[in-house]
């Protein structure tokens, strides 16, 4: 089977194409010409070809393993409302007490630090967002919860210079519920640097509604978020193995009739 045509089906199973799916099936299926790159020719190939893509097809509609990356807005915190008040060098180092575009903040804003305050380069850009005892969060609008699948929340937080320990945490809601949440101080991360905080946590069978939402919050001077990142990791249900197997069972003991059919109706013509 072609190369192309195997990497457009993984493509579709990624991404769910279903209706693109089921038209190049279609177009398989009823075409007579033999697929370029099989040596054996004639109705055999155009069967082993349609089995191969009702399985994709399958996993397509029973959900296969697979993983994505959530869009998040302003996720590294680069688009800021102006910057109006300033900080020391020496080089520039301005802030602002918010709001922050795609978050909604309470005791939060944006922070263009110098040296005096972290190890430069910042982890992504050279905005962070920072909290005084408060919070910022954001919902992820339009999406909702996957079954089974494990979610992985990453944000890099920082410890200014100036700054003894705060605690910080980082939650995923569903809706107005919490998913799951963790905290930590600050106090362990080196004065002036930043790591990447996670969390992560897995769905069962069934799921509440609501669309997914991020809250980052601190309880003191000053916490400092960055780079917020979330990817989901779906993995099939055993039913959907069972399917699997089955299928390629079938396909095997359909394909090797077909094959001996073909192989009489060669032998006597």
């Amino acid at each position: 089977m072609p190369r192309n045509l195997l990497v457009w089906m993984a493509t579709c199973i990624m991404h769910r194409r279903k209706r693109q799916f089921l038209a190049y099936w279609a177009m398989f299926s009823t075409s007579r010409r033999p697929v370029a790159g099989v040596l054996v020719r004639g109705e055999p190939v155009r069967l082993l070809v349609s089995i191969f893509c009702a399985l994709v097809f399958c996993l397509c509609l029973t959900g296969g393993a697979w993983g994505d990356s959530v869009p998040i807005q302003n996720a590294s915190f680069e688009t800021t409302n102006p910057l109006v008040a300033s900080c020391a060098g020496p080089e520039t180092c301005l802030f602002n007490f918010g709001p922050i575009p795609g978050w909604s903040t309470a005791g939060a804003g944006s922070f263009e630090p110098s040296s005096s305050y972290f190890n430069l380069p910042l982890p992504d850009g050279s905005i962070l967002a920072y909290t005084n005892g408060g919070s910022l969060s954001q919902t992820l609008t339009g999406i909702s919860l996957l079954a089974n699948s494990t979610y992985t929340l990453s944000v890099d937080v920082g410890r200014r210079f100036d700054v003894v320990a705060a605690n910080y945490s980082i939650s995923l809601y569903d809706g107005s519920s919490v998913l799951c949440t963790t905290s930590a101080s600050n106090g362990s991360i080196a004065a002036g640097s930043f790591i990447d905080a996670t969390l992560t946590c897995t769905t069962g069978a069934s799921v509440p509604s609501g669309f997914l939402g991020i809250v980052l919050a601190g309880d003191g001077r000053q916490v400092d978020f960055d780079n917020v990142r979330l990817d989901v990791v779906s993995t099939p249900e055993p039913s959907v193995l069972v399917l699997m197997l089955t299928t390629l069972g079938v396909a095997g003991l359909l394909f090797a009739r077909s094959r001996r059919n073909h192989n009489l109706q060669v032998a006597s013509s």
